[in-house]
């Protein structure tokens, strides 16, 4: 039997274990541990990685704090059924379209795909296109609808409805004069 020195031995098990690693296992390794995130709903409209990419947007507009994100309300799932039932056809295809821009914009100002920076790189690529939203020339700015999308999905959710927006099921009396401590201190009504 030959003695070997734990260098060659290091040495020996790093091939072995280079012939043993299957190119996807190797890859993934390489591009670091972000797995795609998990769909919180099963998309009829759009690609798997447009879903992905419109529910991370939506998560970064309004993320989980205390209180529920769009994810877990469903807001990416309300999204695309806005898109895809409401819009009509220019619409939708415009939207998608800024979707891509969104993603290839990303890609080049940051360096990656927005799915694959980091939460605080997500947030720092949002704030720069809501920045940015003040600029109208070639219309109206893809961020600017779909964040209107995730706001006005967010709010008619019965979470948005009932506990961020004051709700009462059947306001029973009308005061127009009324202090604005005793009708709820400016916040919005549901009903």
């Amino acid at each position: 039997m030959e003695n070997i020195k734990r260098r060659e031995a290091l040495k020996r098990t790093a091939w072995i274990m280079g012939g043993v690693l299957s190119a996807p296992t190797v890859a993934g390794i390489l591009n670091g541990c972000t797995p795609k995130p998990e769909l919180t709903w099963t998309p009829t409209f759009f690609s798997e990685d447009q879903a992905r990419l419109v529910m991370q947007i939506a998560e970064g507009i309004l993320p989980e704090t205390d209180t529920p994100g769009a994810k877990s309300l469903g807001v990416p799932g309300f999204i695309e059924e806005m898109v895809s039932v409401v819009y009509d056809q220019g619409a939708r295809e415009a939207f998608i379209k800024g979707l891509e821009q969104f993603e290839a914009d990303c890609d080049s100002q940051m360096g990656d795909s927005f799915i694959a920076l980091a939460p605080e790189k997500q947030t720092e690529f949002l704030q720069k296109q809501n920045s940015e939203l003040k600029n109208w020339e070639n219309g109206r700015p893809f961020f600017w609808t779909i964040k209107e999308l995730t706001i006005v999905g967010y709010y008619t959710t019965e979470y948005g409805a009932t506990e961020a927006l004051q709700y009462q099921a059947i306001p029973v009396e009308y005061h127009g004069c009324s202090p604005l401590s005793e009708t709820g201190n400016g916040k919005v009504w549901a009903t």
